[in-house]
């Protein structure tokens, strides 16, 4: 055989090879991602989901602050602004801030609760830091942050007179976006009365 020969029928038996090889990496990416993606599909499923405007508001166990005595919250009555926080979490400490001052404005016709997910002496020093007068629990057990589907601080839910959720959302916001929220809500509640 010559030179050129052979080095042609190396390079045959080299796209033979090429070609053969790439079924068997589809067939090797597809053995590993499979798994993969069918065990991220079961823990998604598993994964809370934030309660959505038109569903009903459960009732919150709750360790009240001052006397850590447990008892429960229902929200049918007068619509209520609950924000779910940690102590540690810089966002939820400028969302507290801001809830805060949207109680002085809105607390005449709307209930504000913070449910804080930390300690009760990491709450109470949060409080008395920043001086704050919003009313707190802590989250008995995590049962509140499962009932309601959170599983990231901040999330704030807007809660209609009938106990149904309105509004509900995970994350930072900022005052002018929630002050249009609540000011929606009051309106809604004082045309209610008239």
């Amino acid at each position: 055989m010559s030179t050129p020969q052979r080095t042609e029928n190396k390079s045959q038996d080299a796209d033979r090879a090429a070609a053969g090889k790439l079924p068997a990496a589809i067939g090797l990416a597809l053995l590993v991602c499979l798994p993969a993606a069918f065990v991220v599909g079961i823990l998604h499923t598993n994964k809370p989901h934030l309660l959505a405007p038109g569903d009903q508001a459960p009732a919150l166990t709750v360790i009240d602050l001052d006397s850590s005595t447990i008892h429960q919250i229902g929200f049918k009555g007068k619509p209520a602004a609950l924000l779910f926080f940690s102590a540690d979490c810089p966002h939820c400490l400028r969302e507290i801030s801001n809830f805060d001052r949207l109680n002085r404005r809105f607390g005449d016709t709307i209930r504000f609760l913070a449910i804080s997910t930390s300690s009760k002496s990491k709450t109470s020093e949060l409080l008395g830091v920043n001086q704050l007068d919003i009313q707190t629990v802590l989250d008995y057990n995590q049962a509140g942050c499962t009932d309601f589907g959170v599983d990231i601080v901040p999330a704030l839910f807007l809660v209609g007179a009938d106990g149904t959720i309105i509004y509900g959302e995970s994350g930072e916001k900022s005052l002018g976006s929630r002050e249009q929220l609540l000011l929606k809500l009051s309106n809604t509640t004082t045309q209610t009365k008239d």
